[in-house]
């Protein structure tokens, strides 16, 4: 009965749009249509053997203002991968999707051999405005955090930073009220849909979310704070932003009280604190992560966890203390360079990610990114590579 839903909400929208369109026909309308097209290879170094791949992206972006208080927002993400991942990952199906959403809409069109098209609807959402008050029903992002690199606040679609050809981010099915207080302050409520069972352990989780927040701004500063329910654990948390000097101090904290604690989902702060700063051409960013459920003894089997769909605000890193700075230099006006070094204290692990971004034509970008994992080998005690990906992208935006 449920697979029924989805269309039947089409349907509504399409007819209620119609009904708009007649009688909103005299004024002006506006409807506009982008996104890009990337082709991505990737040559994955994992020591016994290496694995090539190629990924053609491409997302259509679709927004609808039929008034001036109504708008409709929509997205396609289709992807074709090709390559030898595809064929060794058991299950690739799962490995490529997200667990934050209640409606299927994501169809795998083709999977044979080393061949997978999947393409799927990871924005469709309403949004009604009047006056002070914004109402939005459907598939969006909720993003409430507020650093670059982590965000514990972040409890209804978190993210994973080494998943960077997904900039948009993951999102939810989910019912969104913001009232806006003036300038500077604003109150929140949201509630997303549960949606399919999430494993932590051997245990199934609900990924039911509902939650508030309240911003202000005092002292120069933007603050925040919220409470809610998620993923099984009551949760408060906070978030701040403003300068320190001529360099801009985030900082965000969150804590999660299971429902049923237990040794696979405990009770557990979870905090992070950055400091980010441009200086002519050259841009820094120094961040730092506490998780107390996290471990200090993981070493390298850490690794495997970092690079998750699965991940949420509470379990952003599995290592307790988790460190990160990032470097980068515009080189040229179409050219920029950096590096980003991610180090857990304690774990001996570490990770490694050069870039190099160029604007090669007009709307047409060239990157090419290295992501290396290094840890100590329980067995040898010696530090070694245990994974290296190199991965060389174009993409023409439209």
């Amino acid at each position: 009965m449920m697979k029924y839903v989805p269309r039947t909400f089409f349907i509504i929208i399409f007819f209620y749009l119609s009904n708009s369109y007649a009688q909103e026909k005299e004024k002006t309308q506006q409807f506009f249509v982008n996104g890009y097209l990337k082709d991505m290879i990737s040559f994955n170094d994992l020591g016994d053997s290496t694995l090539v791949d190629n990924l053609i992206h491409n997302r259509l972006n679709f927004k609808w203002y039929p008034n001036e208080n109504i708008r409709f927002y929509g997205s396609l993400r289709s992807r074709l991968f090709i390559g030898e991942t595809n064929k060794n990952l058991e299950n690739f199906e799962d490995f490529i999707s997200y667990d934050t959403y209640y409606f299927d809409l994501s169809w795998t069109v083709f999977n044979e051999n080393t061949v997978v098209f999947n393409t799927m609807i990871d924005r469709l959402y309403m949004e009604w405005i009047k006056k002070d008050l914004t109402f939005k029903l459907g598939r969006q992002r909720i993003n409430w955090g507020i650093n670059t690199i982590w965000n514990p606040n972040d409890i209804f679609n978190a993210y994973s930073y080494f998943d960077f050809d997904y900039e948009e981010r993951p999102g939810i099915d989910a019912v969104r009220v913001e009232y806006y207080r003036g300038t500077n302050s604003s109150i929140e409520v949201a509630v997303g849909l549960p949606a399919k069972s999430s494993s932590v352990g051997n245990e199934e989780v609900n990924t039911f979310t509902s939650a508030i927040l309240y911003k202000t701004n005092k002292w120069s500063y933007d603050f925040q704070f919220l409470g809610g329910y998620s993923r099984e654990n009551w949760v408060l948390g906070a978030g701040w932003a403003g300068n320190l000097g001529g360099a801009s101090l985030k900082g965000e904290v969150t804590y999660f009280y299971p429902k049923n604690e237990s040794e696979t989902d405990p009770k557990a702060f979870v905090g992070t604190l950055s400091v980010d700063h441009s200086i002519g051409d050259f841009y820094y960013n120094v961040s730092y992560l506490f998780n107390e459920a996290g471990f200090t003894d993981l070493g390298p089997k850490g690794l495997n966890r970092l690079n998750t769909r699965s991940l949420t605000a509470k379990n952003l890193s599995p290592y307790k203390h988790s460190t990160f700075t990032q470097a980068s230099y515009q080189i040229h006006p179409l050219v920029n360079g950096g590096l980003g070094i991610m180090i857990f204290p304690g774990n001996k692990a570490l990770f490694l990610s050069p870039f190099v971004t160029w604007n090669m034509f007009q709307n047409f970008d060239v990157d090419f990114i290295t992501q290396a994992f290094y840890a100590e080998d329980r067995t040898s005690g010696d530090f070694q590579s245990f994974s290296t990906s190199y991965f060389l992208r174009g993409k023409w935006s439209f």
